[in-house]
Parts: structure tokens; C-alpha cells; sequence
């Protein structure tokens, strides 16, 4: 049996940052759309009692997060069973659209049908909440809000289905690390009197507000960031715009009455005057974390 799979990548609607926990992580209010924007990936059993995985990249496989969380499912299944894993990418790395949680949820989902584990969603979404507070969301896709680390998680009715989601991918990557550290140390300066906190960018869909609280902090990692956000923001065919989870990708919500070509026709001329390298993709939301099929 060989299992195809498409796995999604995700934009935040709302990343609101209520504090710190006691184990360092930041406390979120939080939600979560996924897009169609996809990683393929194949699973094949294997003949040996080990886990290969082909990315074509330069990294180790080791480091991989796939190869991470394969491993640690067939520790908790205690089996001698294999696998061979690919994985193409097209979700770009370090752009804030969740590909590696993506990625190691889907891991979870085609390992568990391929090596008949039987484990049951919530203990894959425990075994996946290891490696990341975005992992859980791929579970489910769709519409979702979370609280705490952000993987306390509600499905809500989709209200962007209708929407089309257009990408801004900057030739450079950002780590997530890196911006909440620049968070806490804006937050910090802000809180000692010398400004109120900014909310950074609100934005309005129908009656909902848009926001993200690290908007700033990766602004001021990278300020070219800011011409991208312009250009979404005023661009007569979106609706609102902003910072892709901690970036560095950006992305608007459409107008309901455009199509794709008029969004991509307003953007890429003056996406081009500021980068021929940032890349352009528009999206529509799903309903799914991923897409699985088997062929035997």
C-alpha cells in the first residue's frame, strides 16, 4: 500500500499575545485558517525496520520534524515495522504558513493508517503537540480558534470560504524564535510608559477584526516587510492584509465579488517594483488539514 498525501499550509486571522506562561512560551488568543497552498508527501511500507525520508534538501533527514515525530509514533507503538517518506515542498520554510507542522501532522496521520498503529485523533494530537503548538491545528483544518500555547483548540464555522487568500513570499526566511524575542523586548520598552501597546495594523472583515500582535516585532526585523503590507493594504481588491503568523509572509483577504486573476493582475506589477524575487501566490481557503488517499 503506498498513501498520497496533500498537506495544507495555515494564516493567522488573529494572534493576540496575553502574556507569558510559567515554562517561558507566550500565552495566545489564536486562530487559524487553512489554505490550499500544499506539500506533497508519499508514505511506502518498508522491508527494513527503519524510517528513510527524501526531501531533496540539504538538511539531514534526522533533523527533519517529519522524521522526528515517525520516529517517536513507532517508539509508542513498539513495533519493527518501516517506512519510506518524501516529502516536496512548496509551502516555503521560515515564511510563517506552517508547512513543518503541516507536515509532521500528516506524518502522524499516514504512519498511523500505513503501520496499523489504531491510535485514536487525540493521541496523535498528543504525541504531535511534542513538536509544536501549531501541529494539533493540522488535525483538523478548516476554521479553528485555540487559547493557552495555542493548541487548545475550538472548530468555528468557516467565515473566509468564500474569500481568496493572496500570498506575498519575500526571498528571505524568518524564525519564530527570533520574533518573539523581539516581541518581548518591544513589548517591554512599550509597557514602561514610553508608548501605549500597539495592536499593530487592526483590521477589519465585515464586523471581525484582523490583528496580529507580532506584526511589529517582525516589521522591525525586517522593514522592507512594511512595503509588502502597503501594497496588500491598498490594493482596491483586498479587504485587509497583514503579517502571516510570525512571518515572513504576508497575506490579504479578497473582496467577495473579485476573482483570483483581478487580484494577481492589481498585485504583481508593484509587487515587482519592490522585489522580482518575492513571489506571488493567491489561495482559497479548505476545509481539511490535508488531503490523504492510499493506492495499492
Amino acid at each position: 500500500m503506498k498513501i498520497l498525501a496533500k498537506t495544507f499550509a495555515k494564516v493567522n486571522p488573529r494572534i493576540n499575545v496575553l502574556g507569558k506562561l510559567d515554562d517561558g512560551y507566550h500565552e495566545l488568543d489564536i486562530s487559524f485558517l487553512s489554505v490550499n497552498l500544499a506539500d506533497r508527501m508519499t508514505f511506502e511500507p518498508s522491508n527494513q525496520d527503519r524510517i528513510t525520508l527524501s526531501t531533496g534538501a540539504d538538511i539531514p533527514p534526522e533533523e527533519n520534524l517529519c522524521y522526528r515525530v515517525a520516529k517517536k509514533l513507532k517508539e509508542s507503538c513498539s513495533h519493527n515495522k518501516g517506512a519510506e517518506v518524501t516529502l516536496e515542498k512548496r509551502i516555503p520554510i521560515g515564511g510563517g504558513l506552517g508547512g513543518g507542522s503541516s507536515n509532521a501532522a500528516t506524518t502522524l496521520i499516514c504512519l498511523n493508517r500505513l503501520w496499523d498503529c489504531n491510535l485514536s485523533r487525540r493521541e496523535l494530537i498528543r504525541l504531535g503537540k511534542e513538536f509544536g503548538a501549531d501541529v494539533p491545528f493540522f488535525f483538523y483544518g478548516g476554521y479553528c480558534t485555540g487559547t493557552g500555547k495555542g493548541s487548545e483548540l475550538r472548530k468555528k464555522e468557516n467565515l473566509f470560504r468564500d474569500c481568496f487568500i493572496p500570498l506575498i513570499i519575500p526571498p528571505f526566511p524568518q524564525l519564530t524564535s527570533e520574533v518573539y524575542s523581539r516581541f518581548d523586548e518591544l513589548t517591554e520598552y512599550f509597557e514602561k510608559g514610553r508608548s501605549g501597546k500597539d495592536r499593530n495594523y487592526p483590521l477589519e472583515l465585515g464586523n471581525f477584526t484582523v490583528e496580529n500582535d507580532l506584526q511589529r516585532a517582525v516589521i522591525d526585523l525586517n522593514p522592507k516587510l512594511e512595503n509588502y503590507l502597503n501594497l496588500l493594504k491598498n490594493a482596491s481588491t483586498i479587504q485587509t492584509a497583514g503579517v502571516a503568523g510570525s512571518g515572513s509572509s504576508l497575506f490579504g483577504i479578497s473582496r467577495m465579488d473579485v476573482s483570483s486573476g483581478e487580484i494577481k493582475e492589481e498585485i504583481e506589477e508593484d509587487l515587482w517594483s519592490i522585489s522580482d524575487e518575492a513571489k506571488l501566490i493567491v489561495v482559497r481557503p479548505t476545509n481539511h488539514g490535508q488531503i490523504v488517499k492510499e493506492e495499492e
